[in-house]
């Protein structure tokens, strides 16, 4: 007689036994979803970090602000803080804690690249935070997929990595993480997620802000007020106290774009309460509502049927909105990124709102995921987009690529160099490197344009005659002349090495 209670559990089918929990782990394993999420997010990190480094092996990325932060970065790696490519510290233009996660990989040799690596990277797993806000916002892992493809189908999600490196994009990924571990009341990812968001930059502490006020009156009244309070008084601290104290006698950096509301954080608050027609002309003027438009049509315009979590976006909103700095409107542009993060979260509690029944929640992914389809075609710079081919990326070869790297092969390491900007961002490893004509004429030095250093200090010149204006070129002209002698001259492509001591030079 056979005991079956003690018989392995089998499956028999022609003969063959077959291990049915070996059988189930090797389901779990095959999962679709989970394969599928990953490869969505290896291809697109693979697509956007191919298309970086194609992009400045080409010599088609900028001064500002791809060489603006490596030469942080460099500057961080070896004890420093001055950046002379902005005139400014890099810790107080924006308080960037996160760089000092990234200084030490440039002790071993990294570069621009390495930047583009990690903040593809970082935009990447974004789509696995959606995933599983999504996942049990809804109930259903297929519609999660799909939502998590939303955002990396978002038009400004992809022109973030087009920009190649700015701290706000990084904080995306933390933020999402942050909202999503609230949401599920993992405390302990919540703080890690929400101190490396709020690492990233100054406004990420007010979108932190905005999640802790969120979760104190959704989950938890305690760990919401501590975090929103912590997150609030770091804003303060960090544009209050530490950026003008490590840049004497300058306003944080979005105080002065406020024309007529004032210039002081306090004065451009109160003046948009006390001032409503003012600032609802502002809010509702051609170039705004344009504005709205192109973040909210990628997403159905369902963030608007969660206001609550939408106003995680509210602070940056606002700025880009009120503010005289137009490329604060421009959807292609790293001043966008917490709006995108803020769009993406309301995006799916909206649908965990209105959809009431699965049939209504697949009505609302689906129309959201043609949304996004559409407008990744329509705007986006991927391969998907009518953009692609439209001259964001380099992708043809140009003949000049190999005369621009032999002029910047040229320039010895460690001497002062001042580079037109396309060329900059491959000398930046260097104590000091300035963006033609600085420092000899102050265009985009400092804040104010405070303490410009003397142009006896520039050893080197790396210029593309093609990229001069008139002025410029005078003054090429005139250097060449007195000061510095051509190393190399092809294609408009010009090295010189100073040979001459000579004073302050300007045409004005």
């Amino acid at each position: 007689m056979v005991d079956t209670a003690k018989r392995p559990t089998t499956v028999v089918r022609q003969g063959d036994d077959v291990d049915v929990t070996r059988l189930v782990a090797w389901g779990r394993r095959q999962d679709p979803v989970r394969w599928i999420l990953a490869g969505m997010v290896v291809v697109w990190f693979l697509v956007f970090f191919y298309l970086c480094k194609l992009r400045h092996d080409r010599f088609g990325t900028f001064a500002f602000d791809l060489g603006t932060y490596d030469q942080g970065v460099w500057q961080l790696a070896h004890g420093r803080q001055f950046v002379t490519v902005r005139g400014l510290n890099i810790l107080g233009h924006h308080m960037n804690l996160v760089l000092l996660l990234i200084a030490p990989f440039y002790r071993l040799g990294a570069g621009p690249e390495f930047l583009a690596f990690v903040q593809v990277a970082a935009q990447a797993s974004g789509a696995v935070a959606v995933f599983l806000l999504a996942r049990d916002r809804l109930a259903d892992r297929w519609l999660a997929l799909v939502l998590a493809a939303v955002l990396l189908l978002n038009p400004t999600y992809q022109f973030l990595a087009w920009e190649f490196f700015h701290p706000d994009a990084v904080a995306i990924a933390p933020l999402l993480f942050a909202y999503w571990a609230a949401r599920a009341r993992r405390w302990g990812w919540f703080a890690v997620a929400a101190v490396l968001a709020v690492a990233c930059k100054e406004d990420a502490a007010l979108a932190v802000a905005g999640i802790g006020v969120l979760v104190a009156f959704r989950d938890n009244r305690r760990i919401g007020a501590l975090a929103a309070g912590l997150a609030a008084a770091w804003f303060m601290l960090s544009t209050r106290i530490f950026q003008p104290a490590l840049i004497p006698g300058n306003a944080p950096f979005y105080d002065t774009f406020f024309g007529d509301l004032g210039n002081s954080f306090g004065e451009v608050v109160k003046n948009s309460v006390v001032r409503p027609g003012t600032t609802f002309d502002l809010a509702t003027r051609p170039d705004r509502l344009s504005y709205y438009r192109l973040m909210l049509a990628p997403l159905a315009f369902l963030p608007l049927a969660s206001l609550s979590t939408f106003l995680i976006a509210a602070p940056m909103l606002a700025v880009n909105v009120l503010t005289t700095f137009p490329y604060a409107r421009d959807y292609e542009y790293h001043y966008s990124a917490l709006v995108v993060a803020g769009g993406i979260l309301a995006t799916v509690e909206g649908i965990a709102r209105l959809g009431r029944s699965p049939s209504a929640r697949r009505f609302l992914v689906g129309v959201v995921a043609a949304c996004a389809l559409a407008s990744t075609v329509a705007w986006g710079p991927s391969p998907l987009g009518v953009k692609y081919k439209q001259g964001y990326w380099p992708l043809a070869q140009s003949p000049r690529t190999a005369v621009q790297q032999a002029a910047v092969d040229l320039v010895p390491p460690g001497e002062a160099v001042s580079a037109v900007y396309l060329l900059l961002p491959h000398l930046s490893h260097r104590e000091r490197i300035y963006n033609f004509p600085e420092p000899f004429r102050r265009v985009d030095w400092g804040v104010q344009g405070e303490n410009l250093h003397d142009p006896a200090v520039v050893e080197w010149l790396v210029l593309d005659r093609q990229l001069l204006n008139d002025r410029d070129s005078r003054l090429v002209d005139r250097l060449l002349q007195s000061q510095f002698t051509v190393r190399y001259d092809t294609d408009g492509i010009v090295v010189a090495e100073r040979t001459a001591p000579g004073p302050a030079v300007s045409t004005d």
